[in-house]
This record gives structure tokens, C-alpha cells and sequence, in this order.
């Protein structure tokens, strides 16, 4: 997939805040996801991942903000589903989102980037696994045929050209004000679509900081 590997490299490219700002709106595009799984179970805890997110947008722009990182692992640990104990496909982007989040929370404590690019990669991967379990009624017979299905379907290139345009947009950013923060937001908001291409619903709105 050679727009998904320029993606990539293109924000890799970027500098470490601009990193993290870029993995932050595309939680947001997947905590949608855990929501609803969790409303839908009555399992999780879609209150903890909101609020996690909040301390990550204040921690861009609040640099010293106070994160226990240690004790909120653990409470997102807790949170995370067992996919052995759900027979529904929605806890699949639960665990993704939940990960993803561990990701967002590991890049923070050890200043380590290269855990916002996993979070882009997993959002990725939430994805090809949806277009792929639909594509199970298609009975696409062979490995190759499927790769392209999944790389040409739209919800795919939808995916890839919203992590193209959140590099552009942070790429002038140099050091992150509320302002830029709440262009993102609003930028998440325009969409109106969660990776998986479900409409947010005013439940999903981010909290304003």
C-alpha cells in the first residue's frame, strides 16, 4: 500500500508534538467504537478512555499537566475486553481503540513517537478488519485479490486521506496552543465519521478543555 507507507514516513517525518497531536484526533475517530461497544455490553469503561483523551489534548498544550500514567494503565487494562468472552464484531475495535490508547499513554510517559505512529497503524488495522470480515459474503477466493479489496475499498482510502490531511494540518504547528488543539477537534468534528464510517452521535462530542 504505497499511500499508507508515505502516510507513514510522511509523520514520522514530523516532530514529536505534532506526533502526538496527529495520534490524538485519530482516537478520536475511534473512541466512538469502544462507546458503543460498551453501551451495547454494559462491559468497559467509555467514561475512562474519554477522559484519558481529555488529560492528552490539555497535556499538548498544558505541557506540565500531572498524568498518572501507571494507575490509569491499569484502569485501561481492566477496561479492555477479552474477545474470547464477546461472540459480536464490535469488540475487535473496542481492543483496538483501548490499545491504542495504551499506545497514546506509553509515547507520553517514555517520549517515545514511534508509539503515535502504532496508534495510526492500529486505527488502519481496525479498518482492514472490518472491510475484510464483510468481505467474507463476497468469498474472495485469493490472499491477493483480498489485499486489494481492502487497500481500493473506500473506507480504506477514506482512512488514508484523513491521516494525510491531519499531517498538513499540524505540520506548521510548532508548539501547541488551546486554539490549535480545538482546530483539531473541530477538524474531527467536520467529519462527522468514525474510521469505521459511523456517524458520531452528540454523545461522542468531544469535551471542550
Amino acid at each position: 500500500m504505497k499511500q499508507k507507507a508515505n502516510n507513514f514516513q510522511m509523520m514520522r517525518e514530523l516532530g514529536y508534538y505534532q506526533q502526538a497531536a496527529i495520534a490524538a484526533a485519530l482516537l478520536e475517530r475511534m473512541l466512538p467504537n469502544y462507546q458503543l461497544f460498551a453501551e451495547v455490553t454494559e462491559f468497559g469503561d467509555a467514561k475512562l478512555c474519554r477522559d484519558i483523551l481529555n488529560m492528552v489534548w490539555e497535556w499538548l498544550f498544558v505541557r506540565r499537566v500531572k498524568i498518572n500514567f501507571e494507575r490509569l494503565a491499569e484502569e485501561l487494562e481492566l477496561a479492555t475486553p477479552d474477545q474470547a468472552n464477546f461472540d459480536l464484531f464490535g469488540v475487535y475495535p473496542a481492543i483496538d481503540t483501548a490499545t491504542a490508547l495504551d499506545s497514546m499513554l506509553n509515547g507520553i510517559s517514555s517520549q517515545d513517537a514511534a508509539e503515535f505512529i502504532n496508534v495510526a497503524k492500529i486505527s488502519q488495522a481496525t479498518v482492514a478488519r472490518l472491510i475484510e470480515w464483510e468481505a467474507e459474503a463476497l468469498e474472495i477466493s485469493s490472499e491477493a485479490e483480498l489485499k486489494k479489496h481492502v487497500r481500493d475499498h473506500g473506507l480504506m482510502q477514506y482512512e488514508m486521506d484523513c491521516l494525510a490531511e491531519l499531517i498538513e494540518l499540524v505540520r506548521p504547528i510548532q508548539s501547541f496552543e488551546k486554539t490549535d488543539v480545538q482546530r483539531l477537534k473541530a477538524w474531527v468534528k467536520e467529519q462527522g465519521l468514525t474510521n469505521l464510517g459511523m456517524e458520531f452521535s452528540t454523545e461522542n462530542n468531544q469535551s471542550d478543555q
